[in-house]
């Protein structure tokens, strides 16, 4: 029973607001975010994100991140940009903020629809060139036997017909998407299969929490990442799988992530210091939740996705570049003049921010970087047009893209400074208010052997709970059976 307030009453006593002000937040209000500029992304990007928004009613950005991730993917093979002999990879990564229920899914599924078909088409055919891989495979390991064994041979002649037999090649796994991979699991995908893909979750909490972000791996997850954005390339050691530099591979990346979830990476000076957050290029729309009527449309008929649909086809039947079957060697895209003058100052102006006072000053690691990204998007907006030279503009274009994540790293980045112990206590505080009624007291024992998961000891639970009475949110109460207990303030 709370003291000093009447059985039943729900409200705050005089003495708990003089003693307890009016609780001051734990996180501060993000402000709205920028509008994403669909337009950017061209006739065919922009009218398949313009028509998906009206039919699934997703966030506009959230929709646009899935099609220039998808752009991105089936363009990566087919080019580098090169600037001044200064050559870079068209792959980029990026995240997406969004709560459950933005239809994160069903953005991921219209936008690689194409994809995943290819692959499913690929991967029956696999399933038939490794049948027959392996009877020829079983021949010529016969025809070998038979060579070492016959002692009528000399051991010229063995040689002579040993080297004459051919050794069938094993066909490729055409996997194309993964999910939540390993770095180990990456590198080995990249090494023995295509030498594109993509890393797309619309769960991204799958990857960030799972193995590959753990804490003994995420250095190395982190590491690999970062190479294969910066060159397309990484080096591998390994006792009895295989040891080598790895050139000529391409990864897309694309995580859809709870805000929650992103929060943590954001805050995570590993990612911020290993350089991984400058190489994202993040979104965090408002929701649509709670405005979407259901509309009666086949999205797949509309004119819109048909030729969005059949450009990414287009671009996945084209053959590859290849060096060898694991190896990409994309031709080099080139600026035209008009385009290189326009970069060039786009480059000096960006760069003119950074300084003391600068715009961008607080997002610097990404701002610092921030010309790449308009190159690669540029790039990929080109070879996406079937252009084979880069224009001034899809450089324009590009850059009203990076205008946008610039904006919503000045507005992010900073909520993902946020102290872990005001996280903690923001958790607290919801778990509180889920079990605690009014005149209702919660001891402290409750809290750590019930509460949220971190809060595993007296010492923890007892921390986080002086925070939240020094923000005003809670108060010491009394309690039957406990010395230690607290009640919400002013919870109705």
């Amino acid at each position: 029973m709370t003291l000093g307030v009447p059985s039943g009453s729900t409200l705050r006593p005089d003495w708990a607001k003089q003693k307890y002000p009016d609780p001051l937040p734990l996180t501060r209000e993000l402000a709205p975010p920028s509008p994403f500029p669909a337009q950017a992304l061209g006739s065919i990007g922009s009218s398949v994100v313009n028509k998906m928004h009206q039919v699934i009613q997703a966030p506009v950005a959230l929709i646009g991140q899935s099609i220039l991730g998808a752009m991105n993917q089936v363009a990566q093979p087919y080019g580098n940009v090169c600037i001044d002999g200064r050559v870079s990879p068209l792959s980029d990564y990026f995240l997406t903020l969004g709560e459950s229920g933005e239809r994160k899914s069903a953005a991921d599924s219209w936008a690689l629809a194409g994809v995943r078909a290819r692959q499913r088409h690929l991967t029956g055919k696999y399933e038939t060139d490794r049948e027959a891989f392996e009877k020829t495979l079983q021949v010529y390991e016969i025809a070998i036997k038979r060579v070492l064994n016959d002692k009528k041979l000399s051991a010229d002649t063995k040689e002579a017909q040993l080297a004459a037999l051919e050794k069938p090649t094993a066909p490729v796994m055409p996997l194309m998407i993964v999910s939540e991979p390993s770095s180990e699991a990456i590198q080995r995908q990249l090494i023995i299969g295509l030498p594109s893909i993509g890393l797309v979750n619309d769960e991204g909490g799958q990857f960030l929490g799972g193995y590959a972000m753990s804490a003994e791996k995420r250095l190395g997850t982190l590491t690999t990442l970062s190479r294969l954005w910066d060159r397309g390339e990484f080096d591998r050691v390994r006792v009895g799988d295989g040891s080598g530099s790895y050139f000529g591979k391409r990864l897309s990346l694309h995580l859809m992530v709870q805000p929650a979830v992103a929060t943590s990476l954001l805050a995570d000076p590993l990612a911020r210091e290993q350089g991984f957050l400058a190489r994202c290029l993040i979104s965090y729309p408002e929701t649509t939740a709670g405005q979407r009527s259901y509309v009666e449309t086949d999205l797949s008929h509309t004119d819109e996705y048909q030729a969005y649909s059949q450009r990414i086809d287009a671009l996945l039947a084209n053959e590859w570049p290849l060096a060898n079957e694991h190896e990409l060697n994309p031709p080099n895209l080139f600026l035209t003049s008009s385009a290189k003058r326009a970069w060039v100052a786009i480059y000096n102006d960006l760069e003119a921010d950074l300084g003391p006072g600068g715009t961008y000053v607080s997002v610097r690691s990404l701002a610092s970087k921030a010309s790449e990204h308009i190159a690669r998007l540029a790039g990929t907006l080109a070879v996406f047009d079937g252009d084979r030279e880069i224009h001034e503009e899809q450089v324009d274009r590009a850059f009203h893209l990076m205008l946008h994540y610039l904006d919503e790293a000045m507005r992010l980045w900073g909520s993902g400074q946020v102290k872990a112990e005001l996280r903690l206590a923001q958790e607290l505080l919801e778990w509180l208010r889920d079990k605690l009624g009014p005149g209702r007291a919660i001891s402290l024992a409750e809290v750590y052997r019930n509460g949220p998961s971190p809060l595993r000891s007296a010492s923890a639970a007892r921390q986080v709970m002086r925070v939240l009475i020094e923000h005003g949110w809670v108060m010491p109460a009394a309690h039957p059976k406990a010395t230690e207990a607290y009640e919400l303030v002013g919870v109705a």
